[in-house]
């Protein structure tokens, strides 16, 4: 059987390689950091852990039913219904529903105006941009106090501008508060590392980052690495930003994030006993805070683990800040909210490609870079950063099923050559 190449070890990288392995591919896994990519947990000096940031599994079990098989081949995935607020004001004693529901309209002076743009708006409609998509569901005025200054921080730039296929998926309007995933979603009895380094346990990993592409024609023979040494391969499967492998003098921009995980002990929980995390599309430096009650791990009494994600670009003030300023700032955070709190411990995780930019410009740059990448045959690629696309685990284990098959009929058809 041929030999597989692939770039990344993230949870894209992890997955299509067990897949090909068990498929009887010899696969290498090349790596310039850490096996779990993103899904890399924050480990505390106290001893427990978190997420950098909820990576949870949520799929339709009959449509997306693989997503849930291939998980359950490492570990126990337990149901779980999640449930988000929001706080427009910055007050966590006044939480509203998140998803933004009909309900939250009775939370503001001026509902019955609130009501009278309900009417007049056209409702759930397709838009090319978010702005428009948003304020002909909800209005203008709901649409100020809960999504536009929200999204603002989030991505860095105005929301205008912001264009996709992820809105009607990603975003609801309902009547009264839902959960978050609607039909329920799955969290892992295992970290996610643990689970990765499982995949890939029959794999030749290679910890190395790689540089460029060795090519003869539409057919790459190697990949070049960091330390200086080249990796030949019969097929390549990337899961990296394409410019940092094609012969570009383009780059791509990608919304930076920076996670703090504190290890707290509080006189009081953060939010409402069902709630995970909180949204805050107000004057905070900080869009989400995550308490993680529901990972399978015993604290004490009093004791929390939360993260709060800072999104940056890189190199600007949020990004430059040393892992200090973080842990004051959720200090002074907890004091204003009257909360007696003490950190027991803080981790900083600096995430420079969080989130591809969903802009007309960047996807336009994308596509010529990866059609750069896609002109050679025996090139696949998936994952968030590598399709340029906002996704999440579901589409991406998704997507390593859909490269298993694509390189299995590639094998095929040269074979039958």
């Amino acid at each position: 059987m041929s030999d597989v190449t692939i770039i990344g070890a993230g949870v894209a990288g992890c997955s299509v390689g067990h897949l090909l392995e068990k498929e009887g591919f010899d696969v290498t896994v090349v790596e310039k950091e850490a096996i779990g990519g993103l899904l890399r947990e924050i480990e505390f000096e106290t001893g427990y852990h978190c997420d950098s940031a909820p990576h949870l599994l949520f799929f339709d079990e009959e449509e997306e039913a693989v997503v849930g098989e291939l998980f359950s081949e490492f570990t126990h995935i337990e149901p779980h219904e999640f449930y988000a607020a929001t706080y427009p004001r910055g007050n966590l004693d006044d939480p509203h529903h998140y998803p933004v529901s009909k309900q939250n309209i009775d939370e503001w002076d001026d509902a019955d105006r609130i009501r009278d743009e309900l009417e007049q708006a056209p409702g759930k409609t397709d838009a090319e941009f978010f702005e428009e998509y948003m304020k002909n569901q909800v209005g203008e005025t709901l649409y100020e106090r809960y999504n536009r200054t929200y999204t603002q921080k989030h991505w860095g730039i105005d929301p205008k501008r912001i264009t996709g296929d992820w809105f009607d998926f990603k975003i609801s309007f309902p009547e009264d508060e839902e959960e978050f995933f609607g039909g329920g979603a799955y969290y892992p009895d295992h970290k996610y590392t643990d689970i990765l380094r499982s995949m890939v346990d029959d794999c030749t990993v290679v910890f190395d980052g790689v540089t460029g592409l060795e090519t003869e024609g539409t057919r790459i023979t190697a990949v070049e690495t960091e330390s200086g040494d080249r990796i030949e391969s019969d097929l390549f499967v990337s899961t990296i930003d394409p410019s940092i492998v094609v012969d570009t003098d383009e780059s791509l921009e990608y919304r930076s994030m920076v996670i703090l995980g504190a290890h707290v002990s509080a006189d009081e929980t953060l939010f409402p006993d069902h709630v995970d995390w909180g949204y805050f599309p107000n004057h905070y430096d900080f869009t989400r805070v995550t308490d993680y009650g529901f990972v399978p791990q015993e604290t004490p009494d009093g004791e929390y683990i939360l993260t709060v994600e800072f999104p940056c670009f890189i190199g600007d003030e949020v990004w430059s800040n040393d892992e200090e300023w973080y842990a004051e700032y959720l200090q002074g955070f907890l004091d204003e909210q009257g909360i007696d709190a003490e950190l027991l411990d803080a981790q900083v995780r600096r995430a420079p490609r969080a989130y591809p930019l969903p802009v007309t410009e960047q996807i336009e740059t994308f596509e010529r870079i990866n059609g750069k990448l896609s002109a050679y045959d025996n090139m696949f690629n998936l994952s968030r950063v590598s399709t340029y696309e906002y996704i999440w685990i579901k589409d991406i284990v998704q997507q390593a099923y859909e490269t298993r098959e694509r390189i299995l009929n590639d094998v095929q058809a040269t074979t039958s050559d």
